[in-house]
């Protein structure tokens, strides 16, 4: 009995083979023409796209850890943030003072 086996194809061959099948020039019988692929698996590498587009321009500035390092976390208080500014501004000036004794 021989086994079928399967194809595989690089991201980079799904992402063009998605990009051209989205082109209002083009048909998608055309692209699976063109590149001997079932509808099918166009289809299903469309909707994969478009679920994970948004990822690509989720903001990458702000992340869990950068917001534990300066000790705040989502939705606290201004007048918390406050409270916390002072006790790191007392810090600094003991810090400074301890500095000008031993230095």
């Amino acid at each position: 009995m021989t086994r079928i086996q399967r194809r595989q194809f690089a991201p980079e061959f799904k992402l063009q083979v998605v990009l051209e099948s989205l082109q209002r020039d083009t048909t998608m019988e055309g692209v699976c023409r063109k590149y001997g692929i079932v509808t099918s698996v166009v289809v299903r590498w469309r909707d994969e796209f478009k679920k994970r587009a948004a990822m690509v321009f989720a903001d990458k500035r702000t992340t869990d850890g950068k917001r534990k390092a300066y000790g705040f976390q989502p939705g606290q208080s201004p007048d918390e943030l406050k409270r916390i500014i002072g006790e790191l501004a007392v810090q600094n000036e003991i810090l400074k003072k301890a500095q000008e004794l031993l230095g």
